[in-house]
């Protein structure tokens, strides 16, 4: 069987650590006002449906888009990004950390240099959280930063004390 990896590894990196997040629904809004926001504006669609329903034709149809938007902002958002970790793999090497999603057709694979320097966190919970790195994207003329890390992990000690130990490894090299 072939290997899947051939290729995408340097000639001197190895796997370390393989994982995937844990499945399951949480509820994970970007700002903590938007589940108020998006409530009042999926509760106006309805509003806004039900009187314009009283006129003769199918204008009340229009509020459907309004509607979905907000249950999708509401609840559908959650499900997805269920359905996207339900669909996410992790690897971790000598070198880089891993991130692969396979979702709606479409294969992703990103990966992102462990260095000696490389800012780890770790955040425990019911799952653990390890973040070592940032993505920036402009937005209305403010920076966005998205963390990118190993997300909703049942090993997650185990996971953090393996990308310490690769960070320790690189910083002495010739400790072997």
């Amino acid at each position: 069987m072939d290997d899947p990896w051939e290729g995408l590894l340097d000639e001197d990196e190895v796997i370390v650590w393989q994982g995937r997040p844990e499945p399951g629904i949480r509820l994970e809004w970007e700002h903590p006002i938007l589940p108020l926001l998006f409530l009042v504006f999926t509760g106006f669609s309805v509003f806004w449906m039900i009187k314009a329903s009283q006129a003769p034709g199918p204008i009340w149809m229009f509020g459907l888009l309004f509607f979905g938007v907000g249950v999708y902002n509401l609840v559908g958002i959650h499900f997805w990004k269920a359905h996207k970790r339900s669909r996410t793999f992790y690897t971790l090497t000598n070198k880089r950390a891993f991130i692969a999603t396979a979702t709606a057709g479409s294969r992703r694979l990103k990966s992102y240099p462990i260095d000696a320097d490389t800012p780890l966190e770790f955040q425990t919970g019911v799952y653990q959280d390890i973040w070592f790195a940032k993505e920036v994207t402009r937005r209305n003329k403010r920076d966005i930063i998205r963390r990118i890390g190993f997300e909703r992990l049942s090993d997650g000690r185990d996971a953090y004390a393996k990308m310490r130990q690769v960070q320790q490894d690189l910083a002495n090299p010739d400790r072997e």
